[in-house]
């Protein structure tokens, strides 16, 4: 019997090629996005849940809180890693971590290495490391000792293994003491290598606060509970440092997150790099859409056809089939076809992954446990829904009225075949409206005016500790006699993370005093002139004033703004000492456009040691003489530098992503569509075959007959987009609002999207349809 079937099935296949074609590579395609969307969504959910323990691990962080003003910090303390294991008995353990950006000797030459980081002992008993060599449990006990990942091992030690060797970090030798496999990639910190402390050096609580700390609880955690108890230990130990640092009006208090939700947590200075949670939800909605289109298509097409399946489930019937049989037979064919879909969508899948993962930065692979759990069962999801529905209505067919023939004249189906069309041009549609809008706030960004001139303007970074200050000064004396460089500044590092932050003190204009914590450049007075940045009000800084090095700055509109002053000239400010305003300038966009312009203070850089980055105004095509340069005075450091362009560009990335991805897929979601579409129009020309004959030999013309056709299509198409465009219209507003300054929804970005699918949806028509009216009469209605 199942043989019979699959025989059947075949012939069927075989005989309606174009149907079959349509049907499979709709739902190929189909599969594929939702496969590699459901592969990012998965890996991003996943971070850090490789831990065997992650149920019982949380993260502390900080805040802040001074007098106006907060900031969240995903560092903290050093002393609070010791105090959590004596003080608090629901703790099991606790480790610190603080990043160590640092530089190995490697023979000749010098490798700048950024995640290598310096660790309690216990980071082995609350992360899950596999180790390869040595006993990790006892490695970072000693002094200078440093554990590898397996591929710092390989890079600095080839195929031979580098327990009990050394490396040359920063100029100190430290002793290898094992070795560990990598850790998975979708981890919240990507270490590198891991280095014994010296964090018992440390007395103070406000003396370091720049480690991350991790808390193994014993059992399931109450995070609520424990926070309370910390913010009570830092009114207690912490406060006191605050009264005698003079800043009494700021505390301190502790912030607890389950590790599994670290990898989404927002606005903390000092963060490894995060997902967006607003991804994961645009992807996962894509993945549903597109899906679903594959599928209605699958379901319309097959239930059009219906009509040529009539005659032979009529005459299976009253040969003594029943309904079961003739579902299971229409199921086994589906299964057919949907498996020839599937084998084209996973070739799809293995053939894009290498692209999807450059985009998005990451190793998405197919061959994973929980991934064949997924594939089972969204296979045996798109078979059911593909072809549950279209079996039980070819299975339904009464006998008595199929084979008397007037069982075409049946409304049955058509209410479905229109609600699937609507269903299927609407999500197109909406997705063509969220192309737009992406792209739209994404020209925005890039031709939006910052406030300062990124053109050909790098970013030099410069070696911070106080033995390399004099090479400093030579090495910017010996930039500024170079005939390639058109203008150098320098200053403190700019930073989308945050700058540096400063209690600032100010009165309003009715005498009021307030205190907040601001953001602060230092600068020097070339830095206005290289970044083209405009003067509001009074002068920049000058050496030709003796007094600006020590009591003059600059500040932006936005702080005059804050403070609700008419002018800000001659006011005085209090920023470590007491300062006063000499000019105003026009409000600069030195972080995203994702966030407000905040107040900014710049003061006169007096102090070599804030001389860590020096920006030249400079062609590209000198970058190897620069390099040459920068070596021969740092022989043992590696160059690092940025163009703007780049650090700008860098802060957009994933909303670039984000419109690469919804582009492609809504080409995807479009192409699909489209094949339903003309599949149903060849199948109703097909049907309608002799009815054009008859009406040409009446005297119809070619354009009446298409518009006769096209109409009740046209007429679908036209109610998805009344559907489709208002809610895609809130949908893009929201997403819109995550940005402090973005593009205004324009009836352009909705007539576009409507014209577009009206347009693709005749030409798709309208082949088949002038093809119907083109034929001969003679041979449409000639006999069967």
């Amino acid at each position: 019997m199942i043989h019979n079937y699959l025989k059947i099935a075949w012939r069927n296949l075989v005989k309606h090629k174009s149907f079959s074609v349509i049907n499979i590579l709709g739902l190929a395609i189909g599969i594929a996005a939702c496969l590699i969307i459901f592969l990012y969504v998965h890996d991003e959910l996943t971070f850090d849940q490789y831990n065997t323990k992650v149920d019982r691990i949380a993260r502390a962080t900080i805040l802040i809180h001074g007098p106006e003003s907060d900031m969240a910090f995903a560092t903290g303390p050093i002393l609070l890693g010791e105090a959590l294991k004596q003080d608090f008995p629901e703790v099991e353990s606790s480790v610190r971590l603080e990043q160590e950006k640092l530089v190995v000797r490697y023979g000749n030459d010098f490798i700048k290495e950024n995640n290598f980081y310096k660790a309690d002992q216990s980071v082995f008993s609350i992360f899950t490391f596999e180790g390869k060599e040595g006993n990790i449990s006892t490695a970072l006990q000693n002094p200078q000792s440093i554990v590898l990942t397996e591929s710092t091992e390989k890079k600095y030690f080839g195929e031979l293994p580098a327990l009990g060797k050394t490396m040359d970090c920063n100029g100190k030798i430290w002793l290898v003491t094992g070795v560990v496999r990598d850790m998975p990639v979708n981890s919240d910190i990507h270490i590198d290598a891991l280095m014994s402390n010296e964090f018992n050096k440390v007395k103070g609580w406000l003396t370091d606060m720049s480690v991350f700390t991790f808390i193994l609880f014993k059992n399931k955690p109450d995070l609520e509970r424990l926070e309370d108890k910390l913010n009570t230990l830092s009114a207690k130990s912490i406060q006191p440092e605050w009264t005698t640092a003079g800043a009494a009006n700021y505390t301190l208090k502790f912030q607890l997150e389950p590790i599994s939700s670290v990898h989404f947590s927002q606005r903390k200075l000092e963060d490894t790099p995060k997902g967006n949670k607003q991804f994961i939800y645009i992807f996962s909605v894509l993945a549903v859409v597109i899906l679903v289109i594959a599928l209605l298509n699958y379901i319309n097409l097959s239930t059009a056809k219906s009509a040529e399946r009539a005659k032979e489930v009529g005459i299976r019937k009253v040969s003594g089939a029943d309904s079961w049989q003739l579902v299971r037979q229409f199921l086994l064919e589906s299964f057919l076809l949907v498996t020839f879909a599937w084998i084209v969508g996973m070739t799809l899948v293995f053939f894009s992954l290498s692209f999807f993962n450059n985009l998005l930065q990451t190793r998405l692979s197919l061959f994973q446990p929980q991934i064949a759990v997924f594939l089972g069962l969204l296979f045996i999801l798109t078979l059911f829904l593909a072809g549950l529905y279209p079996a039980f209505v070819l299975s339904g067919f009464k006998p008595v009225v199929v084979l008397k023939g007037s069982w075409k004249h049946q409304p049955k189906g058509v209410l479905l075949r229109k609600a699937i069309i609507i269903v299927q041009f609407g999500l197109a549609a909406a997705l063509i409206v969220g192309t737009i809008v992406i792209y739209s706030q994404m020209k925005f960004i890039q031709e939006k005016d910052l406030g300062f001139n990124k053109d050909q303007v790098l970013a030099i970074y410069m070696p911070d500790d106080s033995a390399s200050q004099s090479t400093v000064n030579a090495f910017h004396n010996a930039l500024r006699q170079r005939p390639e460089i058109r203008g150098i500044t320098v200053s403190s590092r700019m930073s989308e993370q945050g700058l540096a932050l400063s209690t600032t003190v100010a009165e309003t204009d009715d005498g009021k005093k307030r205190q907040m914590l601001c953001n602060f450049y230092r600068i020097d007075p070339q830095y206005l002139p290289l970044f083209q940045i405009h003067l509001l009000e009074g002068r920049n800084l000058s050496d030709s004033f003796s007094t600006d090095k020590n009591d003059a700055l600059l500040v932006n509109e936005a702080f005059v703004k804050m403070m609700g002053w008419k002018s800000g000239i001659g006011k005085q400010i209090e920023l470590g000492k007491k300062a006063r305003i000499v000019g105003v300038v026009k409000n600069f966009y030195y972080k995203s456009l994702h966030n407000m312009v905040e107040p900014l203070v710049m003061t006169y850089n007096d102090n070599s040691r804030f001389f860590n980055t020096q920006t030249i105004k400079v062609s590209a095509k000198y970058l190897p003489v620069l390099k040459q340069l920068y070596k021969e005075y740092f022989p043992s450091l590696p160059f690092e530098y940025d163009f703007y362009d780049d650090i700008v560009a860098k802060q957009y990335e994933k909303d670039q992503i984000t419109m690469t991805l919804f582009k492609n897929f809504t080409l995807f979601a479009i192409f699909v569509s489209c094949l339903g579409l003309y599949g149903l129009v060849t199948f109703v020309a097909e049907q309608r075959t002799k009815e054009i004959g008859i009406r040409k030999v009446l005297g119809a013309t070619v354009s009446q007959l298409f518009t006769l056709m096209s109409k009740d299509f046209i007429r679908l198409v036209f109610w998805a987009l009344v559907v489709a465009l208002p809610l895609s219209g809130i949908l893009m507003n929201k997403w819109l609002e995550s940005y402090a300054y973005h593009v205004e929804l324009k009836w352009t970005m909705f007539i576009i999207p409507a014209v577009a699918v009206l347009v693709i949806s005749v030409l798709v028509i309208s082949k088949e349809i002038i093809k119907a009216a083109w034929m001969n009469p003679v041979e449409s209605l000639r006999a069967e």
